[in-house]
C-alpha cells in the first residue's frame, strides 16, 4: 500500500486537474469493476461502454478512455477524430493485452493517448496512468480555452477597430447613437440597451438626458427625459463616479449600494431587466458625457425576453472579460458624439447666419417676403421627386443627404445678392417711384391751376368791359380743359399700374407726350417728361431696361458673396447652384448666358420653382397672384420657349411638387380638356 501513498484522493492533487470531476471511461474487458471501490475512494466516477460511439465527453468534466483492443478498432478511431474537433477535456490511456509490448497502434491516438498501460496492471500504475491522462486532458482543454480567448480577444479588438472607424464616419447625431448602442449590444449579446446624455445647466447642476434606447424583445415607444445626475440611480451613480458596474441582478442588489433600481418601467411593459452593464462614456478630456447602458446579456442573440419567466431562462451575467472592450467602446463613442454635437453646433449656427441673411434680404424687399423659402420647399420636393423617379431622363439619378443639404443652402441664399441692388429697384411696385408720381401729380395741378388762371384773367377783361356772354363761352371752354387735364392724369394714373394696356391708350400716351404748358418762369415744359413717357409705354411689368439689369445683377451679387464663404467640401456647389438658378436651356437666361449643358441639374430644378412661386405669390402688389393651372400653363410654355427642361416640369406636375408650399397643400392640378 506504500505505492499507493501519493494518491490518497485523487482530488487532493496539486495540479489543475483537481478541480475538474473526473470520469473513466472502459470495456468490460479492461475489468476495472474490481477496482471500483478503489477509484471511487479516489474521486473518480467509472462508465462501462461497449464501443466509443457511446462516448460523450460532459460539459465541465475531465474524462479519460481506456483504450482496449475493444474499444481502439476504425470505429473508435473515427469517433475519436470527432470528439477531437470538441472543446471537450479528453483523453485516452493505450490498454496493451497480456504479453504485447506497450506501443499504441496508430500514429493519430498521440493527440489523445497520454501513455500505456501495460496488463497485468496494479493500482499504482493505473492510477499514475490515470493521472497523467487527466493532466493531458486538462492541458489540452487549458490550451483550446487559451487558444479560443485568444481568438475571441484579438476578433473583439478588430471589431473595436471597425466600431471607431463606423463612429467616426457617422455625423448624423441620430443614427451615431443608434450605431453606439447597435454595436455595443452585439459585443455584449444584450438584449436591450439605453444611452444617456450628461448636460450642465448655465448655474453648474448636472443631469442625465435619455437620448437612445433599443430592445430586441419589446416594441417600446420612445420618449426623452432628463433626470438629476446623482448617484440614487445606477446610470446616475456611473454618470457622477465614473465607475463600471456589472451587476447580475438589478431586483438584488446589495444592501450596502447607494443606488436602486426603479422597477415599474419593466412592470409597465411585462419586461424583466436582470443582468447590467453600465459604462461611463469618457471624452478625450477624460470628462464623462454619457452613460452607456447594457441589458440582460443573453446566451443566445435569438432568444427573446417576452416575459419575466424568459427572463430566468435565457438571461445571463455579462462576461467581466468585455468590461474593458465596452468601456473602449464608450470612450470612442464619447468622442464621436462629441465631434457631432460640435458639428451640429457649428451647423446649427450657420443655419441661424443664413436664416438672419435671408431675414436681412426680406427686410429691404418686404414684396418678395417668404419667396426664398418656398422656393426652397420647393425645390428639395422636385429633388426628391427626381431622386425616386422610376421612369425618364432622371430615372437613374440620386441625390444624397449632403447634396440635399447643399441644395437647401443654395435655395435660401438664392437671392441673397439682392442686398446689392437699389432698395427702390428693389421694392418698386409700379411704373413710376412714388416720388415720381408724386411729381407727376403736382405737375397736373400746376397745368390746372395754369389754365385757371389764364381764362380767369381773359374772363376779367371781357367782364370788365361788359361782355358777359363771351365770360359765359369762356367758362365752358376752362372746364372743358380742366376735365381734359384730370383725364390725361387719370390716363397716367392707370398706367402706371403694371398691367394690360387697353387699346388706344398707348396712342394716348404718345399723344400726351407731345403737349405743353407754360411754366411759371414763363419756359414751355411737358405734359410728362420722355423718361416718365418710357416708364409709362412700357408693355411688360413695371421695370425699365436699364432697372431689369439692376435687378438681374442681383445672381452675380449672390455669386460673388457665397463664393467667398470657405464651404466644406459637400457644400462647395452652393455658389455655382445659386449663380445659375435664372439660367435658361437656349442661352437666353441671366447673367452668363449658359447653355443646356452649361447648367447644373440643381440650378434647373431651382429655375422651374423660382418661377412658379413668381407666378403664385400672393404678396406681390404689382400682380394678382396666377391659380394653379394658369402657373402650369406658363410653366409648359416656357418649357415651348426652351426656357425650361420639359423632364423636371413634367415631374414637376405629376409629382404634385407644387405641394410642397402652404398656399396648394390640399390643392390638385387638373389636366385641361383638349379642345374640339
Amino acid at each position: 500500500m506504500q505505492a499507493d501513498q501519493p494518491f490518497q484522493s485523487m482530488g487532493e492533487a496539486d495540479g489543475p486537474e483537481s478541480r475538474f470531476p473526473k470520469i473513466v471511461c472502459h470495456s468490460p474487458d479492461t475489468r476495472l469493476e474490481e477496482c471500483a471501490d478503489f477509484l471511487r475512494e479516489k474521486g473518480l466516477s467509472l462508465k462501462s461502454i461497449e464501443s466509443l460511439t457511446e462516448l460523450a465527453p460532459q460539459e465541465g468534466a475531465l474524462t479519460i478512455v481506456l483504450l482496449d483492443q475493444r474499444l481502439a478498432g476504425e470505429e473508435g478511431l473515427r469517433r475519436l477524430e470527432e470528439l477531437a474537433k470538441a472543446p471537450a477535456p479528453l483523453a485516452a490511456v493505450y490498454v496493451s493485452a497480456e504479453g504485447e509490448a506497450g506501443t499504441v497502434p496508430d500514429a493519430a491516438f498521440a493527440v489523445y493517448v497520454s501513455g500505456v498501460l501495460q496488463k497485468p496492471f496494479n493500482r499504482s500504475s493505473l492510477l499514475l496512468a490515470l493521472l497523467g491522462a487527466f493532466r493531458h486532458s486538462v492541458s489540452r482543454y487549458s490550451s483550446h480555452q487559451e487558444r479560443a480567448q485568444r481568438l475571441s480577444i484579438s476578433r473583439n479588438l478588430e471589431n473595436l477597430t471597425q466600431i471607431g472607424i463606423a463612429l467616426s464616419a457617422e455625423k448624423n447625431l441620430h443614427r451615431l447613437l443608434d450605431l453606439i448602442l447597435t454595436r455595443s449590444r452585439e459585443l455584449t449579446n444584450a438584449d436591450a440597451g439605453s444611452l444617456y446624455l450628461v448636460e450642465e445647466s448655465e448655474d453648474g447642476e448636472r443631469s442625465l438626458r435619455f437620448k437612445h434606447t433599443q430592445n430586441d424583445s419589446k416594441d417600446i415607444p420612445f420618449q426623452e427625459f432628463a433626470m438629476p445626475a446623482t448617484t440614487a440611480s445606477i446610470s446616475g451613480y456611473v454618470a457622477v463616479t465614473g465607475e463600471t458596474l456589472n451587476i447580475p441582478d438589478v431586483y438584488n442588489l446589495p444592501d450596502s449600494v447607494e443606488y436602486s433600481f426603479n422597477k415599474s418601467f419593466d412592470q409597465s411593459v411585462n419586461y424583466r431587466s436582470k443582468s447590467m452593464l453600465v459604462v461611463p462614456m469618457k471624452d478625450h478630456d477624460n470628462i464623462i458625457t454619457g452613460v452607456l447602458q447594457l441589458i440582460n446579456a443573453k446566451s443566445s442573440s435569438e432568444a427573446r425576453i417576452s416575459d419575466p419567466e424568459s427572463a430566468e431562462r435565457e438571461v445571463i451575467s455579462f462576461d467581466p472579460s468585455l468590461e474593458e472592450i465596452i468601456s473602449a467602446l464608450a470612450s470612442q463613442a464619447a468622442v464621436s458624439l462629441d465631434n457631432s454635437m460640435l458639428l451640429e453646433s457649428i451647423e446649427a449656427t450657420f443655419e441661424g447666419l443664413v436664416k438672419a441673411s435671408v431675414h436681412a434680404i426680406e427686410q429691404r424687399d418686404p414684396v418678395t417676403s417668404g419667396h426664398s423659402e418656398r422656393v426652397t420647399d420647393l425645390t428639395c420636393a422636385l429633388a426628391q421627386a427626381v431622386h425616386e423617379t422610376a421612369e425618364g431622363r432622371y430615372s437613374d439619378t440620386g441625390f444624397t443627404e449632403e447634396q440635399m443639404k447643399e441644395l437647401r443652402y443654395a435655395g435660401l441664399l438664392h437671392d441673397f445678392g439682392k442686398i446689392g441692388v437699389r432698395e427702390q429697384v428693389l421694392v418698386k411696385a409700379n411704373k413710376l417711384y412714388p416720388l415720381e408720381m408724386e411729381v407727376v401729380k403736382n405737375r397736373f395741378n400746376l397745368i390746372r391751376r395754369t389754365i385757371q388762371a389764364e381764362y380767369q384773367e381773359k374772363m376779367l377783361s371781357l367782364a370788365m368791359e361788359g361782355k358777359n356772354g363771351e365770360v359765359k363761352e369762356l367758362q365752358k371752354e376752362l372746364a372743358a380743359r380742366l376735365e381734359e387735364a384730370g383725364a390725361h392724369l387719370d390716363l397716367v394714373t392707370r398706367s402706371n399700374v403694371p398691367s394690360m394696356m387697353p387699346e388706344g391708350e398707348f396712342d394716348e400716351l404718345e399723344k400726351l407726350g407731345t403737349l405743353t404748358y407754360i411754366d411759371l418762369d414763363g419756359n414751355e415744359q411737358p405734359y410728362i417728361t420722355p423718361e416718365e413717357l418710357n416708364c409709362l409705354t412700357l408693355t411688360r411689368g413695371n421695370l425699365t431696361s436699364e432697372e431689369r439689369k439692376e435687378i438681374e445683377s442681383h445672381a452675380s451679387h449672390s455669386y460673388n458673396f457665397l463664393v467667398q464663404i470657405p464651404w466644406t467640401r459637400y457644400l462647395r456647389g452652393v455658389p455655382e447652384i445659386a449663380h445659375a438658378h435664372h439660367e435658361k436651356l437656349n442661352g437666353e437666361g441671366y447673367p452668363l448666358g449658359l447653355k443646356e449643358e452649361e447648367i447644373t441639374l440643381q440650378s434647373k430644378m431651382m429655375c422651374v420653382c423660382d418661377i412658379f412661386d413668381a407666378l403664385t405669390a400672393t404678396d406681390r402688389p404689382y400682380k394678382k397672384a396666377a391659380p394653379l393651372e394658369k402657373a402650369i400653363q406658363i410653366l409648359k410654355f416656357e418649357v415651348k420657349d426652351q426656357h425650361l427642361d420639359p423632364a423636371l416640369v413634367d415631374i414637376f406636375i405629376k409629382e404634385k411638387v407644387y405641394q410642397a408650399v402652404e398656399n396648394f397643400h390640399d390643392v390638385e392640378y387638373q389636366e385641361p380638356e383638349p379642345k374640339s
